[in-house]
């Protein structure tokens, strides 16, 4: 189970909420206030020995949330740790001169390898491909990886 799936599937359940952080997650009854929550989860935990518990702050939750909260988790610590993130996707982008003596940012929309080329197609952000790290690795075939990695553009979420 992937990271924001727990969180999807936590937020679902009627008196819980499951807040993202950057370190790890927290898990709080519905109307608790942003100290009050009762799960601490690292995103490298592997058990629920590592997951930290406040049971003083679960006056809101039901039992059955509570019982769905700790499977969940507990799916969630049975995933290795190496599948648990989500990949992450990246835009390819270049500065191109295109009429004139001022360069405008483009995004690559496709692109093309065979043999000894490789051919880039440009247009907009909003038609720009997306590509995990795997994927631009295995450009380096026919492109050079530091040229690659200076073109790509993280995918914020939108």
């Amino acid at each position: 189970m992937k990271i924001d799936e727990l969180a999807e599937k936590l937020n679902e359940l009627k008196n819980l909420r499951a807040e993202k952080r950057s370190d790890g997650m927290v898990i709080y009854s519905k109307d608790s206030t942003d100290y009050d929550f009762f799960f601490s989860l690292g995103y490298k935990n592997k058990s629920l020995t590592d997951v930290g518990f406040d049971w003083s702050c679960l006056d809101d939750v039901k039992p059955a949330d509570l019982h769905k909260a700790l499977n969940l988790i507990d799916r969630f610590l049975h995933t290795p740790i190496d599948e648990r993130f989500p990949e992450k996707k990246y835009r390819l982008m270049a500065m191109r001169y295109v009429g004139g003596p001022i360069a405008i940012k483009q995004y690559v929309t496709s692109l093309q390898a065979s043999g000894d080329y490789m051919t880039f197609n440009f247009g907009s952000k909003e038609n720009a491909g997306k590509w995990t790290d795997k994927e631009l690795r295995n450009l380096s075939q026919w492109f050079p990886q530091e040229a690659v990695d200076a073109m790509k553009e993280p995918v914020e979420d939108d």
